[in-house]
């Protein structure tokens, strides 16, 4: 504990430091402009009856906020794609999860082909890691 006048002692001086630099690396994204980083997303639905599983695709610009969602009946790489495809601005960043729509080998996965014909970096969570970076999808996803 700090001293009462105030004072923290060297070890709470570096436990603090090391916090600071943890929130930094894992605290808000930082966007410039509209196409600077977008998130993607798929979220499970539910079931309709006489239709199947549904599934809802959303696409977020972090700069704007702006928000785009669609249904579909299925969820793979083609459809993650088209979704980014429709979005009409031209993005240098997409952040998704590591779903199998969203991730594969590179040179024949078809969400990977496309991030590489149009040059958009993309980039994911840490493995096994709190997905915050997804958070702002995941929120729109859930209200």
């Amino acid at each position: 504990m700090a001293q009462e006048g105030g004072v923290l002692t060297e070890a709470q001086l570096q436990a603090l430091e090391k916090a600071k630099s943890q929130r930094e690396a894992h605290g808000e994204i930082e966007t410039q402009h509209p196409g600077y980083l977008g998130a993607q997303d798929t979220y499970y639905v539910g079931n309709i009856k006489g239709i199947g599983r549904i599934y809802q695709q959303t696409f977020i610009d972090t700069y704007s906020r702006v928000a785009v969602a669609k249904v579909y009946t299925e969820k793979n790489a083609l459809i993650a794609a088209k979704m980014l495809n429709e979005q009409g601005i031209a993005l240098l960043r997409i952040l998704t999860v590591r779903g199998t729509a969203f991730c594969g080998k590179k040179e024949s996965h078809t969400f990977e082909l496309y991030l590489n014909i149009e040059d958009i970096e993309h980039t994911r969570p840490q493995a096994y890691s709190p997905q915050r970076q997804t958070a702002s999808v995941k929120g729109f996803t859930r209200q």
